[in-house]
């Protein structure tokens, strides 16, 4: 490595300091006289400085003084010990280390250039400089001459090794930051699938249910096996629970048609039903879809008329629509500490569309010998047999 000039440090003699050459230095020295530094510490051409550690006192000091001809400062240490406290302190850029003593030197990798003095060069000089991660290694019996250029080589490789690892580096950076960014990405991407999974299994739960519901009331065409499957069909799908099945009349008003007592005492249920047939199904036409409410805040607000017979209570209600008319209302409700399975409301919503549909073909069927202005609504008798039904009982499903 050929000796750059420079400024040496007064206080620490070993770290290198900013180029000036001689006009600089002329040139500044000229301008001011404040601040000027001793004759002793007068501009030198910068060198690295070199450790020699070598248990041999005549070949460190024969190197030293062949190096320190060629411009190298060097620091001639006899044993491993005096080298560690050296190199901790900060002492040299360049370490020449015997071979005997290398091993002793844990922290040898902290100076920029390491080159192992090696008894003899060959295959296993080769292998020990390579365990040690060595920049280079010499045969410490070989021509002395050549220790300059051997340390410039080294010199140079290893400036291509740091240009080579702060390229990695920045790499590295770069592909931690895009892996952070991947991670972020996939980790995101698992919470939608996860989410889309479960509305995916809900939907073909929902599906399997309405294809179950439709084969099981497709074949009834009486008004009050209907109730009674539908409703059974629900309990068993949603869980036991107080529900009713309110249905209109020509007169504009809702009747219960049929009902499930679950929780209620069992003098109070009708009335209760009564009352309610007069509140929730009008208000549900308005929704006009399936509803779940939790609570008797929530009910409050969805169905004003309601609370104060359902309480503090899970609701689950649907009005049955067939071709732009509600034919049928379903109330579920229970307490609110047993809350009703996920996907609740869009079962009922599915199973409240099919249950339409068989009311309408069950009107179809019951008034298919008259014009459909003549129709009545669920709530009336039905004609059977060309004999008007009489106006059947509320039907608890549980009695």
């Amino acid at each position: 490595m050929k000796p750059k000039s420079g400024r040496r440090s007064v206080e620490n003699q070993v770290r290198t300091c900013p180029h000036l050459d001689g006009p600089n230095m002329t040139a500044r020295k000229s301008k001011s006289n404040k601040g000027c530094e001793k004759p002793d510490a007068a501009v030198a051409r910068l060198a690295p400085v070199v450790l020699i550690v070598h248990p041999v006192r005549a070949k460190r000091e024969a190197l030293a003084r062949l190096l320190g001809g060629q411009g190298y400062e060097c620091r001639a240490i006899a044993n491993a010990e005096s080298a560690e406290e050296a190199i901790l302190g900060g002492l040299g850029s360049v370490l020449l280390m015997a071979e005997s003593v290398s091993a002793q030197i844990a922290s040898a990798r902290s100076v920029e250039t390491v080159i192992l003095l090696c008894e003899k060069a060959d295959t296993n000089a080769a292998r020990r400089a390579l365990e040690l991660r060595c920049d280079d290694f010499v045969d410490e019996r070989g021509d002395l001459s050549e220790f300059s250029k051997i340390l410039e080589r080294a010199a140079a490789a290893r400036g291509m090794a740091t240009v080579r690892e702060r390229r990695l580096r920045g790499l590295c950076r770069k592909l931690n930051s895009s892996r952070r960014e991947l991670t972020n990405e996939l980790t995101r991407l698992c919470a939608e699938m996860t989410e889309s999974y479960a509305q995916l299994a809900g939907s073909i739960d929902t599906v399997a249910i309405a294809g179950e519901f439709t084969g099981l009331i497709r074949q009834e065409i009486e008004l009050e096996s209907l109730m009674r499957t539908s409703l059974e069909f629900m309990l068993a799908k949603l869980g036991s629970t107080n529900a009713a099945l309110f249905l209109p009349s020509s007169s504009g008003d809702w009747t219960l048609g049929a009902y499930v007592n679950y929780d209620r005492s069992r003098d109070s249920a009708e009335m209760m039903l009564d009352h309610l047939a007069d509140t929730v199904p009008a208000r549900m036409d308005e929704i006009g879809s399936a509803a779940l409410l939790e609570g008797e805040a929530q009910v409050r607000r969805a169905l004003p008329g309601a609370a104060d017979w359902l309480g503090d209570c899970t609701v689950l209600a649907a009005p049955a629509a067939h071709e732009g008319e509600t034919l049928a209302c379903v109330l579920l409700f229970r307490d609110k500490a047993i809350p009703f399975p996920e996907h609740a409301r869009e079962t009922l919503e599915s199973l409240s569309k099919i249950l339409a549909s068989q009311f309408g073909r069950v009107i179809k069927v019951h008034h298919r010998h008259l014009p459909k202005e003549e129709w009545s609504s669920p709530g009336d008798p039905f004609p059977a047999h060309s004999e008007e039904l009489e106006d059947q009982d509320d039907q608890d499903l549980l009695a």
